[in-house]
């Protein structure tokens, strides 16, 4: 029997987990956990490169290691584990830091996206964290990252780290490779449909959270922007109908073109309506798990640890081999 390949993804723990995550990645998850060797990471580490609440922080990784149990990745399954709990990642990243180049990290786009022109001011993890980033993946020498277009520059610089080691002081990673489906949902905010849906405190009812009572869900749908005219159709001109008509296709698995279908001579309230429903008894029995697991953190507690334990057997037999590589002196 053929090892199954084995991937790596991570998920911040710093937002709450909406529509958008869960429909763009977390869901590919649950589905790509029985086919691959998975690991799936909650990288409170990564979370501290802005500013940061140290309470919140940890209470938001706990609360994010519940939702990803109650949308179903499964610990007999995969490795789900916190980053924070596998040391070998902070290490691998300094030596990774020293192979890594200025240049390449000033390249990073989504650190001039963050850094916002204040380069001189952020702190130095906000630049670094591409590196952490590599170390993560390469740590458990994923051949896979499923990954959006937005991350595909740094799965690049990991396999340009990987491959700098390798010839440098011998071959010991993996060049991970970006997983990017070739199709998907692409959920946007339901208050400003040209951008992706994000949690944002000032804008509460931009996305639809999975933690979100029914009620809520309904009201924050109603509130939707929608387009001139009454016609419900997905097309270019009607960017905030075609993205309702998109989550509603996705979670009811249906065409966009069925979905108009059930909508001929009816308006966008009626829409608005139905898709609340389909939206409601998808994400009702998610909410309902996670609060279960809500009620009684040391479960999911005790989870991640049996997460972080396996990924830190997988770490240590990586982690001999690069300090083998580099020269270090192992330990006694």
């Amino acid at each position: 029997m053929t090892e199954a390949q084995r991937i790596f993804s991570g998920i911040q723990p710093t937002g709450y987990i909406h529509l958008g995550n869960y429909l763009g990645a977390v869901r590919r998850w649950v589905d790509q956990q029985s086919e691959f060797d998975s690991f799936f990471c909650i990288v409170d580490l990564h979370a501290m490169t802005l500013p940061w609440d140290p309470k919140e922080l940890q209470e938001r990784s706990v609360a994010t290691g519940a939702m990803l149990l109650a949308c179903g990745i499964d610990p007999t399954q995969a490795t789900l584990y916190l980053q924070s709990h596998v040391p070998a990642h902070s290490e691998l990243a300094w030596v990774l830091s020293c192979i890594a180049r200025m240049g390449e990290l000033r390249r990073m786009v989504q650190f001039k996206e963050k850094s916002k022109g204040e380069t001189e001011s952020v702190g130095v993890g906000l630049f670094t964290y591409p590196v952490l980033q590599a170390a993560d993946v390469l740590l458990y020498r994923a051949h896979g990252v499923p990954v959006g277009e937005d991350q595909r520059q740094h799965v690049e610089l990991m396999r340009d780290i990987a491959t700098r080691f390798n010839s440098q002081l011998g071959e010991v990673f993996v060049l991970p490779e970006a997983w990017i489906p070739a199709a998907g949902a692409r959920i946007m905010s339901l208050d400003d449909p040209s951008s992706k849906m994000s949690k944002s405190a000032n804008r509460p009812n931009s996305a639809i959270l999975l933690e979100d009572k029914p009620e809520v869900i309904a009201k924050k749908i109603r509130s939707a922007v929608t387009d001139s005219g009454r016609e419900v159709t997905a097309s270019p001109d009607k960017p905030a109908v075609t993205n309702l008509l998109t989550i509603y296709s996705v979670l009811a698995g249906e065409s966009i073109a069925a979905v108009q279908e059930r909508f001929v001579g009816k308006g966008y309230g009626d829409l608005k309506v139905a898709l609340a429903d389909v939206v409601v008894a998808a994400l009702s029995p998610l909410r309902e798990r996670y609060e279960e697991l809500m009620a009684d953190p040391a479960e999911t507690a005790r989870l991640l640890a049996i997460g972080a334990a396996r990924a830190s057997e997988v770490a240590a037999t990586t982690m001999a081999d690069v300090r083998r590589a580099a020269g270090l002196v192992p330990p006694a």
